[in-house]
């Protein structure tokens, strides 16, 4: 078995400072999350920028399951874990509901992001024997990252109603 050298781990205050979030007050910060975001020309940028704090706390997760050299995995893996933690364990402790909606959502969220990294990755090796440039509107990767963020939520939606119809939040939605 071939052992990894031992890595500084990053802290907080370089992970700010790489996304360009350091010393910005908390409005000047979040009108930067929002457009850093929603610009990205990619739904994978969109996830670098958006929630610098819980970015942070998964981008340690992602490392410590094994990062670029298991990416699929560890990306599967984080988003499931944000969905089931951040979103759908908050959602049981307040409310006593059950709900699976952003598990589901954030697997696909985690499916989309894992094929677009490997549709990256082969366009990157195209690009090298051709010259083929994509350039588009801001506009368009605006709406092409909503686009990749409500439709699996309305599938996460859809979903739970089925496996749990009496689930509070498919009653608030109806």
């Amino acid at each position: 078995m071939r052992q990894i050298p031992n890595r500084q781990r990053v802290s907080f205050k370089q992970y700010l400072t790489r996304r360009g979030y350091l010393f910005l007050t908390f409005d000047q910060a979040f009108i930067k999350i929002i457009k850093k975001s929603f610009s990205q020309k990619s739904f994978c940028g969109f996830w670098r920028m958006w929630n610098p704090l819980s970015g942070y706390l998964f981008f340690l997760l992602y490392s410590f399951l094994g990062g670029n050299r298991k990416r699929p995995y560890a990306i599967f893996f984080v988003f499931l874990s944000s969905g089931f933690v951040f979103h759908d364990l908050i959602i049981l402790l307040v409310t006593g509901s059950i709900s699976i909606v952003f598990t589901v959502t954030f697997l696909i969220y985690s499916l989309i992001y894992n094929i677009e990294h490997k549709l990256y990755t082969l366009r990157k090796r195209l690009r090298t024997y051709t010259n083929i440039k994509f350039g588009l509107s801001v506009k368009f990767y605006v709406l092409l990252n909503m686009t990749l963020l409500l439709l699996p939520l309305v599938i996460g939606f859809i979903v739970n109603s089925y496996i749990f119809p009496n689930s509070l939040i498919n009653r608030l939605f109806h």
